[in-house]
């Protein structure tokens, strides 16, 4: 009994017994076993009983007045169908065992109580409810630790680990949430690249905390701070208006200016520029492009987001345009059109530029202004290089005219330039002294050391080299020379107006001379009257190119 005690002394038990004898002996008993004992003189005062309490076991009887054992079961199942039953019946209720196992009970003892039958029967069931009460707690603190890990990863996601500010994801939830006006203030921290590369990583980092700590001062209750991004921050309202916001930013930007950031042994002063914009649901796009077209400006600007601007504009010209110049690449309909250079000493068509073109299905043509930024946005440009190669160099395997194609940075830092001529040039049997290189003057005055000893290479190969659109950028003449281009093109900018416009000419007649005084040959392009190309003539410029003389044409 003491070993059976200790199994059963927390269990609250309702004992169910018509015969006022047989319900008092067992009592008895049972008062010495269990923390608590209720007993009960019928089903229906049973089940009275027991929808006021928690029982951890029911033992009950099954002959009994009004309501019997079995339909006690029954009730009692449908309520708690886990609930542990003892059924106590005489040899000659064999009918009732059976539905009582049909009812999922399956602890019986048989009257007369035998006092080693009962305690056989209640050790068998105190085990199987420690059994579920450990089960029951085991996944009970499983639950509670899987809540708190769960609580602990979704506050990782939404806050930012270095500030400790809520982050990105924390904005875009709230923002689909949240379907009421709101305005937001998005803020970059000005020439951050910059401030990282100078003092370095670490020294970001303590800026980065700096500017949060400085904004959680600046934000108000009805507002709230985020980091967006490396050197981003977002402030959004749900109360203050356009122009309330606009000032905070102004004040905001004021501040900064002021504000000196600190690191180990010495500080520096930063200035933001930030991008403003209102309405319902998640307002970063918009915001970005806003703080885009701010920063396309200059540093330390303000910019409040407006419907269908430039940048916006491009955005969607590129997603409309995008899959159609992924058709025209994968079914290679890029073609190259030729537009003669002439030789001014003779007056012949010496050489021709490869400029590509798209040909869409049904014969349409469209010039390389139509898809030519795009290509280089999405980059796409070294795809169409290799179709302009490869169909360039088919048109030209059968006569004897040098001819220029185009190549890009994206080309040059793509890897495959140099191998791929070699095997075109192969393939068509045509010599490389035949093929002209024209790139920016951007490569030549800040292009990557990589670019720049590619073009050296391929000019050892054989091949020409010419600098196109020369005057416009950063012209760096001391780079060209080390360069030892073969050609010159001046951009048409410089040319179409030189008759009448004194600065183009001298422009003109500079970069000639410097051309001749390094051994390169001078191309003048955009040559559209008689008027323009005996300035040219006159200068003693060594080749025009342009409409006056012919307009890229489809076939040699």
């Amino acid at each position: 009994m003491s070993t059976l005690k200790e199994l059963t002394d927390t269990f609250n038990i309702l004992y169910v017994e018509d015969e006022k004898e047989s319900r008092e002996q067992i009592s008895a008993i049972f008062s010495l076993l269990f923390k608590s004992l209720d007993t009960a003189f019928d089903g229906e005062d049973a089940l009275e009983k027991y929808n006021m309490k928690d029982y951890d076991i029911v033992i009950t009887d099954i002959n009994m007045p009004r309501m019997n054992g079995i339909e006690l079961t029954k009730r009692i199942k449908v309520l708690k169908p886990s609930q542990n039953i003892i059924i106590i019946s005489a040899h000659n209720d064999s009918k009732y065992l059976l539905q009582a196992i049909d009812l999922g009970v399956d602890n019986f003892i048989i009257k007369p109580v035998q006092m080693h039958q009962l305690t056989q029967v209640l050790t068998k069931v105190a085990n199987l409810l420690h059994s579920q009460k450990i089960t029951l707690r085991y996944h009970e603190e499983l639950e509670k630790e899987l809540e708190a890990k769960t609580a602990k990863l979704s506050h990782k996601l939404i806050t930012d680990e270095l500030t400790g500010l809520l982050n990105k994801n924390a904005l875009i939830n709230l923002s689909n949430k949240q379907h009421i006006i709101q305005t937001m203030l998005l803020i970059s921290i000005d020439n951050f690249d910059n401030i990282n590369i100078a003092y370095g990583y670490d020294n970001g980092d303590i800026l980065l905390k700096e500017i949060a700590n400085f904004l959680k001062l600046k934000v108000e209750k009805e507002t709230k701070l985020y980091r967006v991004n490396t050197n981003e921050f977002a402030i959004v309202s749900f109360e203050k208006s356009l122009d309330e916001m606009k000032s905070f930013a102004k004040k905001l930007q004021e501040d900064i200016l002021q504000h000196q950031i600190n690191f180990n042994n010495f500080s520096i002063k930063i200035s933001i520029t930030i991008a403003i914009t209102e309405g319902e649901g998640c307002l970063l796009k918009k915001a970005h492009i806003a703080l885009k077209e701010a920063q396309q400006i200059g540093k330390n600007r303000i910019n409040i987001y407006s419907k269908n601007s430039p940048l916006e504009r491009l955005q969607s010209k590129i997603q409309e345009y995008m899959p159609k110049l992924r058709k025209i690449i994968a079914k290679r309909y890029i073609v190259p059109y030729f537009q003669p250079i002439i030789n001014n000493k003779t007056s012949k068509i010496e050489k021709y530029e490869c400029l590509a073109h798209t040909v869409s299905e049904d014969g349409n043509i469209e010039s390389p202004l139509q898809f030519i930024n795009i290509a280089e946005m999405t980059g796409m440009i070294p795809d169409i290089t290799r179709i302009m190669i490869d169909k360039s160099f088919q048109a030209f395997q059968n006569n004897t005219y040098t001819f220029s194609i185009n190549i890009s940075e994206y080309d040059l830092n793509d890897g495959y330039l140099t191998s791929y001529l070699e095997e075109k040039l192969t393939y068509y049997n045509i010599d490389a002294s035949r093929v002209v290189l024209e790139v920016l003057e951007s490569i030549s005055a800040v292009g990557a050391k990589n670019s720049l000893e590619q073009l050296m290479k391929l000019k050892a190969k054989g091949f020409a080299i010419a600098i196109d659109d020369f005057g416009v950028q950063n012209s760096n003449f001391e780079r060209i020379h080390s360069m030892q281009v073969d050609f010159i093109k001046i951009n048409g900018n410089f040319i179409k107006n030189i008759y009448n416009n004194e600065k183009n000419y001298a422009i003109t007649k500079i970069i000639n001379e410097f051309g001749k005084s390094i051994g390169a040959k001078i191309i003048a392009k955009h040559v559209h009257s008689k008027e323009v190309q005996n300035i040219i003539l006159k200068l003693g410029i060594d080749y025009s190119q342009g409409y006056y003389f012919s307009k890229p044409l489809k076939t040699l």
